[in-house]
């Protein structure tokens, strides 16, 4: 089994890192595939390129403390992109059969939305993680196909033929992309929240420092 996420990794930092390592050990991932965002249907604009976000995403799935491989399905493809092709693309093309789609719950609150949402739920499980600042209750005024999916059993995912979304609650972690982005904006350095290497790119790459001019 291996896990998805897609993001726009605008830097990728120290949360992302921590919380996959969490869920490969929970669940005995394979590998996490990050699938950096060419562009957004929900229309988000990115403040680095493809490439530099690719890139910083590559320098840490090179490291051997992590089991992360970065795929360009959605680069390559270019324009506007669906989680429901690219899911569809991975399974084909990669030859992946059993997949994890992991997101968090603010983002999953927006799920019945998605292009093709209900043949997603039919291909994959989805992981939703919590955040300090949702309830996982907001779930219960979801649509029936969704609600009859949930669960906090582990064995749902490994050993069921139906898919299901789990709900994986998580220590709250204090970093997120827009923080680091302001931080360096302002001339500060993200200490603590990047890897060394990501923040020597950044520097190297001189990104995310007029951001705001």
């Amino acid at each position: 089994m291996i896990g998805v996420l897609g993001g726009s990794f605008d830097p990728i930092h120290f949360g992302h890192i921590k919380l996959l390592n969490e869920l490969t050990e929970y669940f005995n991932f394979k590998e996490i595939r990050l699938i950096p965002t060419y562009q957004s249907p929900a229309k988000k604009t990115f403040c680095a390129s493809s490439t530099h976000r690719k890139n910083m995403a590559s320098i840490i799935a090179n490291s051997d403390a992590n089991n992360f491989v970065v795929d360009e399905t959605e680069i390559q493809r270019g324009g506007l992109s669906y989680t429901y092709d690219t899911l569809k693309n991975i399974k084909k093309d990669r030859n992946i059969d059993d997949i994890c789609l992991i997101m968090g719950l603010d983002v999953f609150l927006t799920f019945e939305s998605w292009y093709n949402y209900l043949e997603i739920l039919q291909e994959v499980n989805i992981i939703v993680l919590n955040r300090s600042d949702f309830d996982f209750a907001n779930i219960d005024s979801m649509g029936q196909e969704i609600i009859s999916r949930v669960t906090k059993n582990r064995n749902d995912l490994l050993n069921n033929d139906k898919k299901h979304i789990f709900l994986y609650e998580t220590a709250y972690i204090d970093i997120s992309s827009t923080k680091i982005r302001d931080l360096i904006s302002r001339g500060e350095k993200p200490i603590g929240l990047i890897p060394g290497p990501i923040w020597s790119y950044i520097k190297r790459n001189k990104l995310y420092t007029e951001i705001y001019d």
